[in-house]
């Protein structure tokens, strides 16, 4: 791995970012590239280049400095005013509302929001649920994959180490919700259950890439944040972690496919690299 001051051209297609190291080596893993790393500001970002059917784009891969929504909120803006990506992806481990989805599960989030935000009034917490979402479009494009079961196929294999359980993977779409705090309260996830009947997995970072990408979106030149995260805990007293690799490993596996079929999509292509 190579390694610069300044980056040599200041522009990338795709951000992938990820909260934790662990998810940064395994996106690494994945991605089986050679990353030239470039420390600009105070950051260090990781380039490299994935290729297919001839054609090929250009990714700059980080994780956060520190954990939780703030740090992402800013390490992304920062990221994406720097190197103006068209797709901010996010990878990693999650925790999933047990019941909706199971261990190992894939969660695409079709929006995310912030479940700890609101007013307290007279001892009373109102939540103020801020939300973004993906475009209609890019998630209809993922569907399309998913129920083909292309991608499905091609996240099964690869992981080079035994699966946590015999049960086979999904992918999901639903809510993600976001906030600053570990949670290990399964009551709690059945409240915001109850409010968010579409939520299936809980994290502590997600949001801030979505408001990063959406406040640095522009008419003609939007950004689109996706986050791709493995189901590793229920969010209650049982947490361990047993699915942390696998999660991390299927989830970088997840948009590693997905890449490598966008990029023989002509018009799919030709909107990454306009």
């Amino acid at each position: 791995m190579s390694e610069d001051k300044h980056a040599p051209s200041i522009s990338a297609d795709i951000l992938l970012m990820t909260g934790l190291h662990e998810e940064l080596q395994w996106l690494k893993k994945v991605f089986d590239s050679e990353f030239q790393r470039i420390a600009i500001l105070g950051t260090s970002y990781l380039l490299t280049n994935v290729a297919h059917a001839n054609r090929s784009v250009t990714i700059v891969a980080l994780r956060q400095q520190e954990k939780g929504l703030t740090s992402s909120a800013i390490t992304a803006t920062k990221a994406m005013c720097l190197w103006k990506p068209k797709l901010a992806v996010m990878t990693g481990i999650c925790a999933g509302v047990k019941g909706s989805v199971n261990l190992g599960d894939l969660v695409v989030a079709s929006q995310c929001f912030e479940h700890s935000s609101g007013q307290l009034s007279e001892g009373e917490f109102i939540p103020v649920q801020n939300r973004v979402s993906p475009p209609p479009w890019a998630l209809d494009f993922l569907i399309s994959l998913t129920d083909s079961n292309e991608l499905q196929e091609l996240v099964r294999v690869g992981f080079g180490h035994p699966m946590p359980s015999e049960a086979e993977p999904r992918i999901h779409y639903g809510a993600m919700a976001c906030g600053p705090q570990v949670i290990k309260d399964q009551s709690y996830i059945d409240r915001l259950k109850a409010k968010e009947y579409s939520l299936l997995a809980i994290d502590m970072e997600s949001y801030g890439l979505a408001l990063a990408a959406s406040m640095c979106s522009t008419y003609l030149r939007p950004v689109i944040p996706l986050v791709v995260k493995g189901v590793c805990d229920f969010a209650d007293s049982e947490k361990t972690d047993d699915w942390h690799d696998y999660c991390s490993y299927s989830s970088a596996a997840f948009i590693r496919s997905l890449l490598e079929i966008a990029i023989a999509r002509d018009r799919v292509y030709s909107w990454i690299k306009d």
